[in-house]
C-alpha cells in the first residue's frame, strides 16, 4: 500500500464485505473480503453478561459443594475435623502404631492430588479440547463413589483409597475443566474474577462437618454428604463450559516447553512448591493443636472456621491487587505475610484469644 493511503469497508447488498484502498493520487482499487460464514455466531463478551457470570458463578460454586453443603475442595482442607474425629473417636482404642502416620497421610493426598492433577490435566485438556465436556461428569461420579466407600470404611488404608485417593481424583477431574476455562471469560477482571472463584475453598463446612461426625457418627456424614454433592454439582455443569465452541477449537496443539529451559521458571516452581507444602499445615493440625493446649472440641473447630472464613476476603483482595499492582510484590507479600503470622503469632500461642487472632491473621494472608 502506498504511504498515506486508507481504506475504507462496506458492505453490499450481496452481503459480501467490499473495501477500497484510496491512494494519495485519489483513484480507488476496489477489493472483496472473504464474508464469514452463513453458520457463524457471535461468542458471549468477556468479563460482563450473563454468561461470563453464569461460568463464574458455576465455577464458584465448584469449589464451595463438598463438606456439608459446601466446597469441592473443602474435604481436604477441613481434613483436620476429620483427622480429630478419626483419632479420638474411630480408632481411638486402636494400638496400631502406623496410625499417627496413616492418618495425617489422608489429608496429604487430598490436597496434593488434586493440586498436582493440574499438571497432566492441563495439557491433556489442550490437546483433547473434546474431552473437556466428558471429564466433569467422570469426575462427578468418582467424587460421590469416594464418599461412599469412605462411609463403609473401617481401616485407615480404606479411608486412604476413598478419601484420600479416589474422592480426590475425581474432584480434579470435575474441577479443572471447568477452572481453566477462566481466561477465556475473563481479561481485563481476570484478577478480581480468579479472587472470587477460588474464595470458595474458604466457605463454611467445618462446624457442619464436625457437628454431623459427633451426632451421626462417619457412615451417616458421609453419605449425606456425598448426597449433598451430588446435588449441587449437577447445576454447575450446565454453565462451566467453554466460550468457544469446540468447532473454532484447534485440535492438534503442540505444547511448547520452551519454558522448561528457563531459569526463572525453576527458580519460581521450587519457590511455589515448597510454599504449597507448608501452606495446608496449619489448617490440618489447628483441631489437634487446640486439644493438646486442653480447650474444648469446640475451639478447635471454630478456629479452623476463622482460618477459612478469612481467607475469602483475602484471596479476593489477592486478585483485586493483581489487577492493579506488580505481580512480584503480591506474591511477596502472600508468602512472607503467612509465614510472620505461623513465627510471632502461632509459635507463642497459649490461649484461644492468641489461638483466634492467628486464625484470622493466618487465613486473610495465606489466601492469595
Amino acid at each position: 500500500m502506498a504511504e498515506g493511503a486508507t481504506y475504507s469497508e462496506h458492505t453490499a447488498p450481496d452481503a459480501i464485505a467490499l473495501s477500497e484502498i484510496q491512494t494519495n493520487g485519489g483513484s480507488t482499487i476496489p477489493f472483496h473480503l472473504e464474508p464469514e460464514p452463513s453458520t457463524a455466531t457471535s461468542l458471549p463478551p468477556m468479563d460482563e453478561g450473563f454468561r461470563a457470570w453464569a461460568y463464574l458463578a458455576s465455577a464458584f460454586l465448584l469449589e464451595t459443594i463438598t463438606l456439608s453443603t459446601h466446597t469441592l475442595h473443602r474435604l481436604p482442607f477441613s481434613y483436620g475435623v476429620f483427622l480429630n474425629y478419626y483419632t479420638t473417636v474411630t480408632f481411638a482404642g486402636s494400638s496400631d502404631g502406623d496410625l499417627k502416620t496413616l492418618l495425617p497421610l489422608i489429608g496429604t493426598l487430598s490436597s496434593g492430588i488434586i493440586y498436582i492433577s493440574g499438571l497432566p490435566l492441563g495439557p491433556f485438556i489442550a490437546l483433547y479440547p473434546r474431552w473437556r465436556k466428558r471429564m466433569p461428569y467422570i469426575g462427578l461420579g468418582l467424587c460421590t463413589t469416594g464418599l461412599v466407600g469412605a462411609a463403609f470404611s473401617t481401616k485407615p488404608v480404606h479411608l486412604i483409597m476413598t478419601q484420600g485417593i479416589l474422592y480426590s481424583l475425581g474432584g480434579a477431574i470435575l474441577y479443572f475443566p471447568v477452572m481453566l476455562l477462566l481466561p477465556e471469560w475473563f481479561s481485563a477482571r481476570r484478577g478480581l474474577a480468579a479472587g472470587i472463584l477460588f474464595s470458595g475453598t474458604g466457605l463454611g463446612g467445618k462446624r457442619h462437618n464436625d457437628a454431623l461426625l459427633r451426632h451421626t457418627g462417619q457412615s451417616t456424614t458421609f453419605l449425606c454428604l456425598a448426597a449433598v454433592f451430588f446435588v449441587l454439582a449437577v447445576p454447575t455443569l450446565f454453565y462451566g463450559k467453554p466460550r468457544t465452541p469446540f468447532a473454532q477449537e484447534t485440535m492438534q496443539v503442540r505444547i511448547d516447553t520452551g519454558f522448561l529451559r528457563n531459569n526463572a521458571f525453576w527458580i519460581f516452581f521450587i519457590a511455589n512448591s515448597f510454599q504449597a507444602f507448608a501452606n495446608f499445615l496449619p489448617g490440618l493440625y489447628i483441631p489437634s493443636f487446640a486439644y493438646d493446649l486442653q480447650l474444648t472440641m469446640i475451639s478447635g473447630t471454630l478456629a479452623l472456621a476463622l482460618m477459612n472464613g478469612f481467607s475469602v476476603p483475602g484471596i479476593i483482595t489477592a486478585g483485586i491487587m493483581s489487577d492493579r499492582y506488580d505481580l512480584r510484590w503480591c506474591i511477596s507479600l502472600s508468602s512472607a505475610g503467612p509465614a510472620l503470622a505461623v513465627f510471632l503469632v502461632w509459635g507463642f500461642t497459649a490461649h484461644l484469644a492468641t489461638l483466634l487472632a492467628f486464625s484470622c491473621l493466618y487465613g486473610f494472608l495465606s489466601g492469595g
